[in-house]
């Protein structure tokens, strides 16, 4: 999408380009939004390495030579830096073009470039809590942005149903005896609780479930079959929790499928490598492992050598995923069968691999992004280090870590195999922000009506509160912050939106830019407002939708400070009141799409 901040950089570029001498390409990068100006430049700084001069004079002799342009009123030098100021034609302009773009204003140029981006892969044997939300929840915002700014996306979920977990809560179901009640995932994770502490204090029991997970393994027998249908029962349970978020998926890839279809291509592949090396003696012995010394920025380790597939010929975790990825980067000639696994609430169908099945499009990307725990970050950068000794440079530059940290709630800390989660899962977190919700509710409306607004208010103030802090940090999810209208909050943002919509709502007079001249809070709202590219953009290149969200807020806030310093329906001349309705309307539509880039959706009424 053509964005006018890319007009007025390149007016600049050329105009200082000119005044300089020089090539306007090489201004272009050094031009930035500024707090001081609307628009400053800082190629006095580069052009004073090459001239050996100093940039203060630099600056200074540029302005003097610039000429004048219909988009800036002022063009001044402060210090190395060249600031321009818009004119109110440009203002116009910027409001012109957000209206006319709408839900598109801030979109990027299409890019052939197809990212596949893998979230949240949790064990399907209980249900979600709050870290395995923040996990889907960031996954579905970095989704998003990436499409808005002109990738083409594909959210892929990979479920483990060979691990120990599902081998447990396989036995529980076997040899246990109890029958489901309640949501499926909620009752198999309590279940997994019980047999988790049998297994860990009773051999027979480990001795089976060991059993069990070596048939699931071998594949083609009754068990393997009983474990696949309960981990597939588990994960449309937990779907059901990501379909209350908004969350949704393209295709889902078991780990049951990587062993029949792809690995004996993939760890054939790999001995025939420079990058993995067989041990021919000591504690390692039979071993395909990767050497990993501190010369490859793996520091010194204990044990610097990775195992990646054992003497057996099974792979390890680490190992196993190395052969996914040849797959994801379309290294490897075996494809997947897939089918239907089941139709989501967006209408889209969400694909599962398959024995059975037919073949179809998934991966081959350009880039691969795994949504995983900060604790997975040596094993990521271990797949990364064999994609460079195999000789994938590319792709191993393009294969990212989106790593994020714990999160949890003041009274309490979770764990899959303690139980610490009950009471605490992603759907209690839901139900309990909406009826929280649905206490502040003050509309005369129908309980229906409430209770829709009570489900979108309360998810998306769980997701602005798990999207708002840098995915690198911890978070306490506290309920006083994320429901509150004052502060840094979803609601406070969506009430943003509602208020725009309800000053549009009171007048049948058309939004028109009918001026050229602003006060200072319009001009503060019109130039944050035109941001929306930028913003986007970095959340992009850096994988962070936490910049966003803090964008989403400022725009609320010069909002409340522009209604507060201007009269709008009340404005006596039509011409200035048509231009602040065009003003709130402009306003409605960046912050509809800033907040849905955070997979929030915003009501008409609050």
């Amino acid at each position: 999408m053509y964005d006018l901040l890319i007009t007025f950089r390149k007016e600049i570029a050329q105009l200082v380009a000119d005044a300089a001498g020089t090539d306007p390409k090489e201004v272009l990068p050094t031009i930035e939004v500024s707090k001081v100006s609307d628009l400053a430049c800082k190629y006095p700084f580069i052009l004073a390495k090459q001239r050996k001069e100093n940039p203060v004079k630099i600056s200074s002799d540029i302005c003097k030579k610039i000429k004048t342009s219909d988009f800036f009123s002022k063009v001044e030098s402060a210090g190395p830096y060249i600031n321009f100021y818009f004119s109110g034609f440009a203002y116009s302009k910027i409001l012109e073009d957000i209206i006319s773009k709408k839900e598109r204003f801030g979109a990027g140029e299409q890019t052939n470039e197809k990212v596949l981006i893998e979230f949240p892969s949790v064990n399907p044997n209980k249900p979600w809590h709050i870290g395995h939300l923040r996990n889907a929840i960031l996954g579905n915002s970095v989704a998003r942005i990436l499409e808005f700014d002109g990738k083409t996306v594909e959210r892929m979920d990979y479920i483990d149903d060979l691990g120990l977990q599902v081998a447990q809560s396989l036995w529980g179901v076997m040899n246990l005896g109890a029958k489901p009640e309640g949501k499926f995932d909620n009752w198999l994770g309590q279940q997994y609780v019980e047999v988790s502490k049998k297994f860990e204090t009773d051999s027979k029991v480990a001795d089976s479930v060991r059993n069990i997970l070596k048939k699931m393994e071998e594949g083609n027998n009754e068990v393997a079959t009983k474990g696949r249908e309960l981990a597939e029962n588990c994960v449309r349970a937990q779907y059901e929790t990501s379909f209350n978020f908004g969350i949704y998926h393209d295709v889902l890839v078991f780990e049951s499928d990587i062993m029949h279809t792809i690995f004996k291509e993939g760890s054939e592949f790999l001995k025939t490598t420079d990058a993995v090396v067989l041990e021919k003696g000591g504690k390692n012995a039979g071993c395909w492992v990767v050497k990993l010394t501190e010369d490859f920025g793996f520091g010194k380790l204990e044990n610097p050598d990775k195992i990646l597939i054992r003497s057996d010929g099974t792979a390890v975790y680490t190992g196993k995923d190395v052969i996914f990825h040849l797959w994801k980067f379309g290294k490897l000639k075996n494809r997947f069968n897939y089918q239907k696994f089941l139709d989501q609430p967006n209408n889209t169908t969400a694909f599962m691999t398959s024995e059975s099945g037919t073949k179809m499009d998934f991966a081959n990307a350009s880039s691969a992004i795994n949504v995983i725990g900060v604790e997975q970050k040596y094993p990521q950068k271990v797949i990364v280090e064999v994609f460079k000794r195999l000789g994938f440079d590319k792709d191993a530059e393009s294969l990212k870590h989106l790593s994020y940290e714990h999160v949890g709630l003041p009274e309490a800390k979770f764990s899959g195999r303690a139980g610490t989660w009950v009471g605490f899962t992603a759907d209690a977190l839901f139900f309990e922000a909406c009826n929280l919700v649905k206490e502040k509710i003050k509309l005369d409306v129908p309980d229906s009506e409430k209770e829709k607004i009570s489900q979108l208010v309360g998810s998306s103030a769980i997701k602005f509160a798990l999207l708002k802090t840098s995915s690198d940090k911890k978070i306490t999810f506290k309920w006083e912050e994320a429901l509150s209208l004052e502060g840094d909050s979803g609601p406070y943002a969506q009430y943003a939106y509602v208020r725009t919509n309800g000053i549009l709502g009171k007048t049948k007079e058309k939004p028109e830019v009918t001026i050229a001249e602003f006060n200072n809070s319009e001009k503060e709202l019109i130039k944050k407002l035109a941001q929306l590219s930028v913003v986007v953009s970095r959340c992009s290149k850096e994988l962070a939708p936490h910049h966003l969200s803090q964008y989403s807020l400022e725009v609320a806030a010069d909002f409340s400070s522009f209604y507060a310093n201007s009269h709008v329906l009340n404005e006596e001349d039509e011409k200035i009141r048509k231009s602040r309705l065009a003003i709130t309307l402009a306003t409605a539509i960046v912050l509809k799409n800033s907040l849905s880039l955070l997979g929030i959706d915003c009501p008409d009424r609050m």
